[in-house]
């Protein structure tokens, strides 16, 4: 079965630099435009969105007023934004980073370079989904072991087993499953501690 194509949305009031992202993207992924924000919150409202690539400067709500709007909602904070302007200084990436984007690509558009930084974008923004279901999962274990319910504990470190492989988590992961399955709470609860304080220091 093949995967489904992630879908990335251009916003943008430039209809040809709209057309160049579609033409540079399409093979690859589903591709979204959106001439202004209004149009790209209707479009983040009715589709799944896996990634934006924003303009700071456009007519109404620019591009820097839309990224904290994207960051701050609940629904939309873990999409990874993309800045996408001729304003490439050294102070305005800062602060875009500041205000949430993921990374900044400088008009003229390289394809190359475009392509590449949605790659490792995506791939970053999977691993920090990855990594939050990880932790979800760790805290449900520790209240499954406090509890002695074997068949909790159970069915948690099958969902553990099938986060970790998937997201490559170390082999800490997997001894505290080995500790979990043969019973030994203490263990498994001591070490899950550890793996939680060392992901919050991440």
């Amino acid at each position: 079965m093949n995967e489904k194509r992630k879908t990335i949305l251009a916003i943008d009031d430039d209809i040809t630099i709209l057309n160049t992202i579609r033409t540079v993207l399409e093979g690859s992924y589903e591709v979204s435009l959106a001439k202004n924000t209004d149009i790209a919150r209707t479009i983040l409202n009715t589709t799944k969105i896996d990634l934006i690539l924003l303009d700071m400067n456009m007519p109404g709500t620019d591009g820097m007023e839309f990224l904290e709007f994207v960051h701050n909602d609940d629904s939309q904070y873990h999409i990874p934004v993309i800045i996408v302007s001729a304003q490439g200084t050294a102070d305005v990436i800062v602060e875009i980073k500041k205000r949430g984007a993921v990374d900044f690509v400088v008009k003229p558009i390289s394809p190359n370079i475009l392509k590449e930084k949605i790659r490792t974008s995506l791939k970053a923004a999977s691993m920090k989904i990855g990594r939050i279901a990880l932790v979800i999962r760790l805290k449900k274990l520790i209240e499954a072991c406090e509890a002695g319910k074997g068949g909790q504990v159970e069915d948690i470190v099958k969902e553990l087993e099938q986060v970790y492989y998937e997201h490559e988590i170390d082999a800490k992961v997997a001894e505290i499953c080995t500790f979990a399955r043969d019973m030994e709470y203490s263990l498994a609860e001591e070490n899950i501690r550890k793996l939680l304080t060392d992901l919050k220091s991440d």
